[in-house]
């Protein structure tokens, strides 16, 4: 188990509930209270700092990606040392993409501690999106190597199965264009940006049409995610069609 003392501020503070939360999810009580409560803060909730500043998770969330990117990598390159670049690039790729990271949020419990106004607050990407902050808030605050074990420890050693992960082909979008190379038949891909009246921010769709059939629809917050989700979908429907190649 990850051990840190508690800082003096903890024994005069009205925030030990939050002190403890942070110690539960992370191993460390926080030093720097405050870029927690930011990870935490959606932009939907954002609020003003004493410089009139509006704050919310999103420059953690850009910090925490980088630098889980970068452990996972490190982490990778020494667990796999006879592996190719391609399987380690699958692997992390794996590891750090949103629908994964949205489903340990949930585990971790974070959709009940995330500020965000509540029409949006049923979205999983707020979730995964608030655990990079949280990695990017642990690195502001403790440094790379406790944020390595923090992402070692208590994400990847209790969320992630490598032995499974490495037989599991979540590259959706490939898997449909190998089958479409297989059977020699031709799809496409109808991407659009969708404005959002409800969230007042821009989300992606995709559909995948095949002899003039919808073969699989999907959103995401990019092009590619929406396209994965859209192929996921068409998947299902690839093993119940007779392919007449074309």
């Amino acid at each position: 188990m990850l051990k840190d003392f508690r800082p003096l501020k903890y024994y005069f503070s009205k925030n030990k509930k939050f002190y403890k939360l942070i110690y539960r999810l992370t191993g460390y009580y926080p030093e720097k209270i405050q870029v927690y409560k930011v990870a935490f803060t959606h932009k939907s909730a954002s609020r003003n700092s004493d410089r009139t500043k509006r704050l919310n998770n999103e420059r953690l969330e850009f910090l925490g990606d980088a630098i889980l990117a970068s452990i996972v990598a490190d982490f990778l390159f020494s667990c796999y040392p006879f592996k190719r670049e391609g399987f380690l690039t699958k692997m992390r790729a794996r590891i750090v993409s949103r629908e994964q990271l949205n489903e340990i949020a949930l585990r971790m419990g974070l959709q009940f501690h995330v500020v965000a106004q509540n029409k949006i607050s049923g979205t999983k990407n707020i979730y995964g999106n608030a655990l990079e902050a949280i990695i990017g808030a642990v690195y502001v605050d403790k440094g790379y190597e406790k944020t390595k074990s923090f992402v070692l420890k208590k994400i990847i050693d209790k969320n992630i199965d490598l032995k499974e992960l490495a037989l599991t082909d979540s590259d959706y979008k490939s898997q449909v264009i190998e089958w479409t190379q297989k059977n020699k038949v031709q799809i496409a891909f109808n991407d659009e940006e969708v404005e959002s009246t409800e969230q007042n921010s821009l989300y992606f769709t995709s559909t995948i049409v095949y002899d003039n059939q919808i073969l699989g629809q999907g959103k995401g917050l990019s092009k590619k995610e929406a396209q994965q989700n859209a192929s996921r979908e068409a998947l299902e429907k690839t093993k119940q069609i007779p392919v007449i190649s074309l």
